[in-house]
């Protein structure tokens, strides 16, 4: 497996909370919208027999969606529409009804993007135009919503397992591999591998060198297993080497490596972002995540938010809880979690309920 393969591994758990589904009094609207070229198809809920108090509106982790087929986050809908609150979704390009051909990649900038076309179709639309609008974003639209934020009035922002400025992969490793019987040096170890491999290749280091040195995961049974290390060696070099330099080349556009932490950043000025964001914010970690380190985040809202933190953000940790705010055991992203039914962690939807209720948006 290449280093950037390993790397998108994080996000095929980031935010994907399939549960199932139970029913709301709601009644379902079928919204569509155009962009780059391709319609893409969602759906509007809302109460049945009130006018909603607000509009939520559901930005996603990464990978692909199955909203409307699949009733995707079935559970948090429901909940938000038994609140009083209008719900409104799409499936990606080339996921459901959407048209077009389904990114893994997508750039965060380009999904915002798409958001802002559809947040804005929707306030032309009668019994929208005024209804005051919150975006609800699980780790990836954790970079997503500030950008959103920064081009389009948004009233309120609901951030559930958020990152900072920062990837994360090489911490979902760490934590992963140690919940899986590994000792904390031969965890290390194998860390250290991969954020030798990453250094080598976001500073513009060869192909060579970064499969060097990330030869002890390729070779490590668990690191196979959990992320797929190694899977690619059966293919030719020449063909491996030429997609390294292609992510390569992409992903030294997309940000820059950053020497101090040893980490790329993802997303560049994502403190000041943050730091122009007006509206009140509500953060949801899992004090179990394994897959983004929660108290990083924490530290990273609460340094950029500077004075007006205190009174602008609310964040909320709950215990033996997973990324998705579930329900966990080991709480590792590979986790079983059917005998919990994927159940939502205690306290998650009241959290968000007393939080809206007390900033006026129910």
């Amino acid at each position: 497996m290449t280093i950037r393969s390993a790397f998108l591994c994080l996000f095929l758990a980031l935010g994907q909370l399939t549960v199932q589904p139970i029913m709301a009094q709601k009644v379902a609207e079928a919204f569509d919208f155009s962009y780059e070229g391709n319609t893409l198809r969602g759906l509007i809920e809302k109460p049945k027999d009130r006018q909603p108090t607000a509009l939520i509106v559901i930005i996603p982790g990464y990978g692909a969606t199955n909203f409307v087929e699949g009733n995707w986050y079935g559970r948090l809908r429901d909940q938000f529409v038994d609140f009083g609150l209008a719900v409104m979704f799409w499936d990606k390009m080339g996921c459901g009804g959407s048209e077009g051909e389904f990114d893994a990649n997508q750039p965060v900038e380009s999904s915002a993007a798409e958001a802002l076309v559809a947040i804005k179709k929707i306030q032309q639309q009668p019994g929208f135009a005024s209804l005051r609008i919150g975006l609800w974003g699980v780790s990836r639209g954790g970079w997503i919503c500030p950008l959103i934020i920064d081009q389009h009035p948004i009233d309120f922002w609901i951030s559930v397992s958020g990152t900072d400025d920062k990837e994360t992969f090489g911490y979902m490793l760490q934590s992963n591999l140690i919940i899986q019987g590994k000792t904390e040096k031969e965890a290390q170890y194998l860390y250290d591998a991969w954020a030798e491999g990453q250094r080598i290749f976001y500073t513009g280091g060869s192909y060579e060198a970064a499969e060097k040195a990330t030869r002890p995961l390729d070779q490590d049974s668990l690191c196979q297993a959990l992320f797929g290390f190694g899977q690619d060696l059966d293919k030719p070099k020449a063909e491996r080497e030429k997609q390294y330099y292609i992510n390569q080349e992409k992903y030294m556009k997309k940000g820059y490596f950053d020497n101090k932490s040893g980490l790329f950043v993802y997303l560049q000025d994502f403190n000041l972002l943050l730091a122009q964001i007006k509206c009140p914010i509500l953060a949801v970690f899992g004090e179990n995540d394994s897959q983004v380190d929660w108290k990083r985040t924490k530290a990273y809202y609460e340094s950029h938010l500077g004075q007006r933190y205190e009174d602008q953000m609310e964040i909320k940790t709950l215990p033996q809880c997973n990324h998705n705010i579930q329900k966990c055991d080991s709480c590792g992203f590979k986790e079983d979690l059917s005998k919990y039914q994927w159940q939502a962690c205690p306290g998650y939807y009241d959290t968000m309920r007393q939080w809206l209720q007390k900033k006026g948006f129910l």
